[in-house]
């Protein structure tokens, strides 16, 4: 009961923006003209569309078995979609995307994954979740760079701020996992601001966390010495960002149309994701509203870019966040004694 309020405010704060989003989306458009257009829709490529996001979540889960599986540690399916799904309720429901990862890492933890793991295959996803990302969008610029650059100068300088931020995330990251000395002089700065503050048991803090650190180091250096483990994560998570972007493609074949091949629609559907990743929303949600519907205008036209857009946001963010949340109470609540088959730090086997 205490952690349904606890997130009570962030579950009120996401659904008073799925309404906010479609009121901006629909507020000029005829409810009526809406639903004929999505049921005109052919329903194969709906479902492939579906299909395809079952894809993005497929290949999360593989990364996160194959992943521990490389670290020692063995889980079963029920509990890779239950890490997934616990990540993307909660990027989804609080601020600028903050809470997915510290509630996976908790989840993991309590299935005996040690936080000093996590936290490196969490870094590590990150960081090549996004080089993934950057590859599609460079291959987007390399062949449809015309088509792209010809779009609005809003977008051009929000894709290009993105780009260079996604760039600077990926060298920071980089740091995160492989640097020496990077974590522990930030902690040393916060426990030496810790006792300029006259914190209690700081130097008890500081002692587990330099304990911690061994073990992340150990595991970090375990991927940089065995370079097989980057590049099995490198094609898994390009294989599920691919997914992800893919979904607009089957939403576009669904309304018959067919100008745009699979590429050029994956080239903006990266370009919209560097530009919303750029601002600092729960999700990008707003800006990543606000630039598919200007792309839309662009591939559908006037009169099909809203159904699109509706279509197109309902299957790729809000069902999967509302389907996360329901496997999240299964998971958290309700069977979560059926998933554990690791010990928890401190015991043994």
């Amino acid at each position: 009961m205490k952690s349904i309020k606890k997130y009570g405010w962030s579950i009120l704060l996401f659904l008073v923006l799925i309404f906010g989003t479609y009121y901006f989306v629909l507020k000029d458009y005829s409810i009526n003209d809406l639903v004929v257009s999505i049921q005109n829709c052919h329903p194969f490529y709906v479902i492939l569309a579906f299909a395809s996001l079952f894809g993005y979540c497929f290949f999360a889960c593989i990364y996160f078995r194959r992943m521990l599986k490389y670290f020692g540690k063995k889980i079963n399916w029920y509990q890779a979609f239950g890490y997934h799904f616990t990540e993307v309720y909660f990027s989804a429901i609080t601020p600028s995307s903050i809470g997915g990862q510290p509630i996976q890492m908790i989840e993991m933890n309590r299935d005996g994954v040690p936080y000093q793991m996590s936290t490196v295959l969490i870094l590590l996803n990150t960081l090549i979740y996004k080089i993934a990302l950057l590859t599609v969008a460079v291959l987007g610029f390399l062949f449809c760079f015309p088509m792209l650059w010809g779009q609005s100068p809003l977008f051009v300088w929000l894709v290009a701020l993105g780009f260079i931020t996604t760039v600077l995330l990926i060298l920071f990251f980089l740091m995160l996992v492989y640097s020496k000395k990077l974590i522990p002089k930030c902690a040393k700065i916060l426990f030496a601001l810790g006792r300029k503050m006259k914190l209690k048991k700081i130097d008890e803090w500081e002692s587990k966390l330099m304990d911690a650190l061994v073990g992340y180091q150990s595991c970090a250096k375990l991927t940089k010495e065995h370079p097989r483990i980057l590049i099995e994560a490198y094609l898994i998570l390009l294989c599920q960002r691919v997914c992800l972007l893919a979904i607009s493609y089957f939403i576009y074949l669904s309304f018959g149309l067919r100008e745009l091949n699979l590429l050029q629609m994956l080239a903006f559907q990266s370009c919209i994701t560097l530009a919303s990743d750029f601002m600092p929303f729960p999700g990008g949600v707003v800006v990543s509203e606000g630039l598919l519907l200007q792309i839309n205008q662009f591939i559908y036209g006037e009169s099909l870019a809203t159904p699109a857009m509706v279509l197109f946001r309902t299957v790729s963010f809000y069902f999967i966040v509302i389907f996360s949340g329901v496997f999240y109470l299964f998971f958290h609540f309700i069977k979560r004694k059926k998933a554990i088959n690791l010990p928890k730090e401190g015991e043994s086997k």
